[in-house]
């Protein structure tokens, strides 16, 4: 039994590995805040699984988090606070959104409520009210995904390999299968909480692994490296370096944005500048600061030789017509 543990521990850990090593290389090639969130979810997923561990093959490590836990449970209070702040990350970021006031408050509110449980007598009662805001808060924020989904008002962050329809349906599917994993998990755990473990202060015995728990990790994992593999793989098969995939451009405008030398973020932030957005939808938009757009946004006029954003529309319509009036022909076959 103990072997089968062992080797179950260290599978979770490569699995977890794999995500966020595949997470953190799609993230420094396309520079999104999605794929930086998942990374971090991961790495908290390993640092987690580690802790449970630790708590099954050692006896007086057991013995003490146990303890510690019935008084003061800082470590697993930062872990979960940390998960949830994680999972809020992704969320509103596959949706293309800002964290809102009420997203900050469900972290805080949760890491408060952590923070006032060990006040209470060391019972089951404890224990379970403990771990079951982490439950309501996976509720939450599926059920809000699929609020989102269904009123068709998101705007999920894909690169222009991506297909749209199909990503729309696997965040669908992962918010259903939360809140079907969810549900187990508080049957789970109040089961046993409240009728296997132990309480009594010199006799604890707590179970710290929850298999539903891992199950969803486990599915979270899959679907994540499918999604990633996929996206890496459309990387790979293209049939020449294109230093704009994975942003808004579209081929036709390439050749105004290599004429005048911009890199890939000045091109994504002088298609906004086209669409008329100012600097702070620029910086929710790409996920960057008010000074790094105030940046782009004079390389672009330096190198475009203008002052005003008006002229920047101006002569991009001016160059998009002399193209159409002077087509480039190609020899005939």
């Amino acid at each position: 039994m103990a072997i089968l543990l062992i080797i179950y521990n260290i599978g979770l850990i490569i699995l977890f590995t794999i995500v966020a090593t595949l997470a953190a290389i799609t993230y420094f090639k396309h520079k999104r805040r999605l794929y930086l969130a998942i990374t971090l979810l991961f790495l908290f997923l390993i640092l987690n699984n580690i802790l449970i561990y630790l708590t099954e093959q050692l006896p007086w490590f057991s013995v003490k988090f146990n303890q510690l836990f019935m008084t003061t449970p800082s470590p697993k209070t930062i872990l979960l606070v940390a998960h949830t702040f994680f999972l809020v990350l992704i969320l509103t970021t596959a949706l293309k959104r800002k964290i809102s006031f009420w997203q900050y408050g469900l972290v805080i509110s949760h890491a408060l409520l952590l923070l006032l449980v060990p006040m209470l007598p060391n019972n089951a009662f404890k224990i379970w009210i403990y771990y079951f805001p982490s439950d309501l808060v996976n509720i939450i924020l599926a059920s809000y995904g699929l609020a989102s989904l269904k009123q068709g008002t998101s705007s999920p962050s894909l690169d222009v390999q991506d297909n749209q329809g199909q990503t729309l349906a696997l965040l669908k599917k992962i918010m259903l299968i939360t809140l079907i994993m969810t549900g187990m998990t508080i049957a789970e755990d109040s089961y046993v909480i409240f009728f296997l473990d132990n309480y009594t202060f010199g006799n604890i015995h707590m179970t710290n692994r929850s298999i539903s728990e891992d199950l969803l990790a486990i599915i979270y994992a899959f679907m994540t490296i499918s999604y990633l593999a996929k996206k890496m793989l459309a990387v790979s098969q293209s049939k020449k370096y294109d230093p704009y995939l994975g942003t808004d451009i579209v081929p036709t405008d390439l050749q105004f944005i290599d004429t005048y030398h911009m890199t890939s973020r000045e091109s994504e932030v002088l298609l906004l500048l086209l669409q008329n957005k100012n600097n702070q939808e620029i910086s929710r938009e790409l996920y960057i600061s008010m000074g790094t757009v105030k940046s782009h946004i004079h390389n672009i006029f330096a190198k475009l030789n203008v002052t005003k954003r008006n002229q920047v529309k101006l002569l991009y319509t001016e160059y998009k017509q002399s193209e159409k009036s002077n087509p480039v022909k190609t020899a005939d076959p």
